[in-house]
């Protein structure tokens, strides 16, 4: 699982790697060479809580309620930043009913080859729509592993 290749990581977290932390570390070794991987205790936590939510959301089929729900702990967890969040929790119509399944994860590619088409993306409104698909699209990556 690849948790640190979003565009945005909280504060809370560069700024452990600025503290001595206590980390596990693992040796393995393979035709005489020796990797040594360490992994601190924020690390771990990050982990923990990006598995527990992708375990606890399916992008494929999400009620409007679960949505924002979804974006508010991805943003709270820290993998996320605002922009993200808001795209990735933005209503799906005037009328939505919050109880309607969607699939976000599509709906959102969909959208975004439209409104691409049609010129209606800056570079950065482009650049956080991408990510906001590149994260959901590693959520269903990390789900139940």
């Amino acid at each position: 699982m690849i948790v640190n290749q979003t565009s945005y990581v909280n504060h809370s977290y560069t700024t452990q790697s600025q503290k001595p932390i206590a980390a596990s570390s693992q040796t393995t070794t393979s035709a005489g060479k020796s990797d040594q991987v360490s992994i601190s205790d924020a690390g771990r936590q990050a982990q923990g809580k990006w598995q527990e939510i992708a375990n606890k959301y399916d992008v494929h089929s999400i009620t409007a309620k679960d949505m924002r729900s979804l974006s508010k702990d991805l943003y709270d967890g820290g993998f996320i930043g605002t922009g993200q969040m808001m795209a990735i929790g933005a209503p799906t119509s005037m009328n939505e009913d919050p109880n309607q399944k969607h699939d976000l994860l599509n709906d959102m590619r969909e959208t975004f080859k439209i409104s691409t088409a049609m010129g209606g993306h800056t570079e950065q409104s482009k650049q956080i729509y991408l990510d906001s698909i590149a994260v959901l699209e590693r959520l269903v990556q990390s789900k139940n592993q």
